[in-house]
């Protein structure tokens, strides 16, 4: 009886190890995961490439900027608004700086399945570190015939933003090649002062202009962070990226750019 006893309680302890084994087998496995991701995904990250200039646009016909202005500038009074209106200028225009990103996906060769991109969105857009001066604004490419961009109300991005697979990228259409294509997306701060001026014979393209502004790179830096999700016939895979914005120190150029092509950091997840 004694003997019985004493092997059903080695028994039960066996179990009870085996079980714990495997329960720590699976709590080991899961934060391996959550460190490394997917060891092979079927499209991977290939290129960023980020282009951070500014551009310019007339104000509207009652003298006032076409987006909210917001940061360490002054609100004018009345009378100094009445005295704005009264000043005619040879040059008044609103200024944005731009953060114009390109995604570039690649199809992994080394992928065991064959698999083609359903979607890629772009999700879960947070500005971690704010600009000092102005407001960032995320917008899409525009659908019309001139230019990539588009900085009005029409063209924002307020939560997701989606390109779906197709036979070619077009990204006047949100449609991203299947195979493996570009994704655009750009974040603008729209919140800088109007330029005034009646000394210019020409404006300048680029973003020339913010050193005659008196701004300075401090004042426009920012960091951004969005979610990419890539999704194939029948699973999902996601990432996060961080950007800082603008790229290297804008102010007195015309542009500036970086590519990015070290995605070490970078950990895609199945949903």
């Amino acid at each position: 009886m004694i003997r019985d006893k004493l092997k059903q309680r080695i028994k039960f302890s066996i179990i009870m190890l085996i079980i714990a084994i495997a329960i720590s087998a699976a709590t080991f496995s899961i934060m391996i995961y959550q460190v490394e991701g997917e060891k092979e995904v079927p499209f991977e990250l290939k290129k960023i490439i980020v282009i951070s200039s500014a551009s310019v646009s007339d104000v509207n016909n009652d003298g006032m900027v076409n987006s909210e202005t917001v940061g360490n500038q002054e609100v004018p009074t009345e009378q100094q608004q009445n005295a704005e209106q009264q000043q005619k200028y040879l040059w008044e225009k609103n200024v944005i700086q731009t953060n114009d990103i390109c995604i570039l996906l690649n199809k992994n060769e080394q992928f065991k399945e064959d698999q083609i991109i359903k979607s890629v969105k772009i999700e879960n857009i947070q500005i971690l570190q704010n600009v000092k001066l102005g407001k960032i604004q995320v917008y899409m490419p525009n659908s019309l015939d001139d230019g990539i961009y588009k900085y009005t109300n029409d063209f924002l991005v307020n939560s997701t933003l989606t390109y779906t697979g197709a036979t070619a990228d077009n990204k006047k259409a949100l449609q991203v090649n299947n195979q493996g294509g570009c994704i655009y997306i750009s974040f603008a701060n729209v919140g800088l002062d109007q330029y005034k001026s009646n000394d210019d014979q020409e404006i300048q393209q680029g973003a020339f202009i913010l050193q005659k502004m008196n701004i300075a790179n401090e004042d426009l830096k920012c960091k951004v962070s969005f979610d990419l999700i890539i999704e194939v016939q029948d699973k999902s895979y996601k990432t996060n990226i961080v950007l800082d914005l603008p790229v290297d120190n804008i102010v007195g150029q015309k542009e500036t750019h970086t590519e990015i092509t070290d995605f070490s950091n970078i950990v895609f997840k199945r949903l």
